[in-house]
């Protein structure tokens, strides 16, 4: 592992107080104001110029061994390394955009009202304390709801009724709210109720319309102070509420909500039983009704007066301006990249306004099948004047191919439609690329066989190809049978002639995430106390700039989680400002001469 001149934050603070020209170095770029009204401070407000595509900010970034180092102390040499773009020069950056879900109060967040440090403070401590608060589970869920809920079930044709509603009786009738539901941390691992939630939570919808699940954790506008009205807009939502979403294909016919939720399989989720599988449909259900009555009941328990207007304010920052966030932070710091690799983007982004700004400068490559259910999507953004639309030939077909042959008997391994996309396409110089952007499964079990395919049909289908991947792999500092570790999957790289803008020796306590969970949110598992929200955040190195070591070296690289190029160590994120739980990853590489 490779540490060396690697500064912590106080050696950042030190640079900046010895380097007061680093204040005013960037005057010499030239800025135009952005087409795309920024929601960041004027300062952000801005595209680099194509004769300077990365101005000098205040920054730090973990010494890599291929690629330079940028810092306070290295303007000069920086200079010559970024600045000065060789002709063989290619920008790439990669992206996942998406903080999990929609609910403005799953990350801790730093906001200049006191009523949201009062509300999630005490929110901590109902989960912390909750003897005086925890109620069994049918006090906030009646039995007359649950019998609502299972004739709904009833008229869908669900299959598993009857041993869902023995399972409601049986056993979570009775539970403790906190105790017996929220902290059961085998309905987490079993995703009974997060992924009903992340289906269900935020749906965009053909057209632009977004609907949203009336539930605390996102930004349903009706309100829902009273649990009897609250009900009766979530059974309506859930059962009666048709939508139409994203597909790659025809158009299909508007269906109900409930007909987007799809079996848990046991592959993904070891902890769900085969039995589990088969009725997860009701279960999942019924489990998210017992959540959303949970966190209605607790936010009206601890902040009655306030808990809907902070939320409002979360959720301006956090999510209605997101897309356009996203948007703003790629024309305005990356707007001369040739190319953007996005993660997790959602079908709104894609083809709404955000979508339509970036076609002004770039080509976007979407994924062979639009994720419309989960609305996570992979996709590929090039520039236009170095790109050739008419060449690009969709391959992501062609890798699956090659994946599922290759991992059919190998759990964990599922992917999703809209987690890869994958192109060969021609640059308007003559150079011949392959280029793929995905997301990874949270534990990163699919990384190493997805990239192992690209790697593969790159090779041997189309080995005349330059060859680059911008992936959220995923990877934790420690490698397991449950966990993809950043050096195991270094290994592996090199094994395969590959490497990546982190170079040889990544170090994988240098992360490209620092998020943490707060308890409102259906993972309880992963929540983290407001007190420990630095030292028990997800740190990880999960973002990577993937390419082949016989085509392409790195010339300097940088992360970035305030939008303006910089990276400020030891910040939760995503902030009021920037609204991804990763850091967006960035590199400028050279073409060897025996590419050109």
């Amino acid at each position: 592992m490779m540490t060396e001149n690697v500064p912590d934050a106080h050696s950042v603070t030190a640079m900046i107080q010895a380097s007061p020209e680093c204040a005013s170095c960037c005057t010499q770029y030239d800025f135009t104001p952005s087409p795309l009204p920024s929601p960041f401070p004027p300062a952000t407000n801005r595209i680099i110029s194509k004769n300077h595509p990365v101005p000098c900010e205040n920054h730090v970034v973990s010494r890599l061994s291929d690629c330079h180092v940028r810092s306070h102390h290295g303007h000069a040499a920086h200079d010559s390394v970024c600045a000065n773009r060789h002709p063989d020069d290619i920008s790439i950056a990669t992206w996942n955009v998406a903080a999990v879900n929609n609910n403005p109060f799953e990350y801790w967040v730093t906001h200049p009202d006191p009523a949201y440090n009062s509300l999630m403070e005490g929110v901590q401590k109902v989960i912390d304390h909750p003897e005086e608060y925890d109620v069994e589970v049918h006090e906030v869920l009646t039995d007359s709801m649950v019998e609502q809920l299972m004739c709904d079930l009833q008229r869908q044709k669900a299959v598993g009724i009857a041993e869902v509603k023995q399972l409601w009786q049986d056993d979570f009738r009775s539970r403790k709210i906190v105790s017996g539901f929220l902290k059961d941390s085998n309905i987490g691992k079993k995703r009974l109720a997060s992924m009903p939630d992340r289906i269900t939570n935020t749906i965009n919808c053909v057209g632009g319309q977004t609907m949203k699940r009336p539930t605390v954790i996102n930004y349903y506008e009706k309100d829902m102070g009273d649990r009897e009205s609250w009900w009766s807009q979530w059974r309506e939502f859930i059962f009666n509420t048709e939508v139409e979403v994203y597909s790659s294909g025809a158009r299909q016919a508007p269906k109900l909500v409930y007909s987007l939720l799809e079996p848990i399989l046991h592959k993904k989720y070891p902890a769900l039983s085969v039995e589990e599988e088969r009725i997860s449909l009701p279960l999942q259900v019924l489990c998210l009704a017992i959540f959303d009555a949970i966190q209605l009941h607790i936010l009206n328990t601890v902040a009655p007066d306030s808990w809907q207007r902070i939320r409002r304010s979360l959720a301006d920052a956090l999510l209605i301006n997101k897309d356009r966030q996203v948007a703003s932070v790629i024309l305005n710091t990356y707007g001369s990249y040739e190319i953007v690799f996005v993660q997790e983007a959602a079908g709104a982004f894609v083809h709404g306004e955000p979508g339509n700004l970036l076609e002004e400068q770039y080509i976007p490559l979407l994924p062979s099948v639009m994720d419309g259910k989960r609305d996570q999507n992979s996709l590929i953004l090039v520039k236009k004047d170095v790109f050739l639309a008419s060449a690009a030939q969709n391959i992501t077909d062609e890798v699956l191919q090659v994946h599922k042959k290759a991992t059919e008997s190998t759990p964990g391994a599922v992917l999703y439609p809209g987690d890869l996309a994958a192109y060969c396409i021609d640059a308007t110089n003559g150079r011949k690329f392959l280029l793929a952007s995905f997301h990874g499964d949270t534990n990163g079990l699919a990384t190493v066989p997805i990239v192992r395919a690209l790697h593969e049909v790159a090779s041997t289908k189309y080995p005349e190809r330059i060859l680059i991947i911008g992936l959220d792999a995923n990877t934790y500092k420690v490698h397991n049978d449950q966990y993809q570790g950043v050096s195991e999957f270094q290994s592996f790289l090199e094994e395969r002639g590959l490497i990546s803008c982190w170079g040889p020796t990544p170090n994988p306590y240098s992360p490209t995430t620092c998020n943490a969970r707060t308890f409102l949110q259906p993972q309880l598992n992963k929540a983290v106390r407001r007190d420990d929200r630095i030292t028990k955040a997800d740190k990880n190195l999960k973002d990577w700039i993937v390419f082949s070591s016989s085509q392409l070296e790195c010339r300097c690289a940088h992360k970035d989680n305030t939008g303006k190029a910089s990276y400020i160590e030891d910040m939760v994120f995503p902030t009021m400002n920037f609204p991804s739980d990763h850091a967006i990853v960035a590199a400028t590489v050279t073409v060897k001469r025996s590419e050109v």
